[in-house]
């Protein structure tokens, strides 16, 4: 008799994740645990399980605890995962029914959906939202809203990638995109000043210095500054 076996869903679990810079043990929410229930239970569904994959979702990571942990605090699915759930829905969100409201609050852009069971809102502000295409987003925002009630995945911690600018990206993508912005900043602060100011903090002799990396007659780069700055004992953090 063959072992029936049921795949292993972890939406790329880890026991810690990296919050600014730094790998922090990670607690799963009861929010969490619901949400991974629930997608699970909609993978291995008959409807969906040739449709959806476990690679439409990722975790929501929020810091908690003085930012000393990380929080499993529910599941994000991309846009086109809410797509694919309409397209094998029988009662499909219905273009008909979406329209722009005249009073948006606090100047905000806002698409409304209603139909005989459903009335969702998508609002897009210059607050919430950074790209160059509102009426787009808003209308991405209310049509994913409407598709996750229609599965019934909005009542159990699921949101689209479309909620929030944070939410396009993936925790790894985060922390990579992270150390980039740091990096930048780094090439960013003039470290010539910052080696100044240093060594006037720590008594150092800058004349001493000069000579010792011999900088003197030469145009050195920012990045010669910096690893100067690095040797003499200076430090970002």
């Amino acid at each position: 008799m063959m072992e029936n076996k049921t795949k292993k869903y972890d939406f790329g679990e880890k026991k810690t994740e990296n919050i600014n810079g730094k790998e922090c043990p990670v607690w799963q929410s009861p929010k969490y645990l619901e949400a991974k229930k629930k997608v699970i239970e909609t993978l291995e569904s008959e409807q969906y399980k040739n449709i959806l994959s476990e690679s439409d979702f990722w975790i929501l990571v929020n810091t908690y605890a003085n930012k000393t942990k990380a929080m499993y605090s529910g599941l994000i699915i991309s846009h086109n995962g809410c797509l694919k759930i309409n397209d094998s829905l029988k009662n499909k969100v219905n273009p008909n029914c979406f329209h722009i409201e005249k009073d948006g609050y606090n100047n905000s852009l806002v698409v409304s959906y209603v139909d005989d069971e459903i009335c969702e809102f998508g609002e897009v502000s210059k607050d919430n939202c950074k790209n160059d295409y509102p009426y787009a987003m808003a209308y991405k925002r209310c049509f994913d809203r409407v598709v996750l009630k229609k599965c019934k995945l909005a009542y159990s911690g699921i949101y689209s990638d479309s909620e929030a600018e944070e939410f396009k990206e993936r925790p790894d993508e985060q922390a990579e995109n992270a150390k980039d912005k740091k990096a930048e900043k780094k090439k960013e602060e003039d470290y010539r000043k910052l080696l100044i100011a240093y060594c006037k903090e720590k008594n150092i002799d800058m004349n001493k210095v000069a000579k010792d990396y011999e900088m003197t007659g030469r145009k050195l780069s920012n990045d010669d500054y910096f690893d100067v700055l690095c040797d003499l004992g200076w430090s970002d953090k």
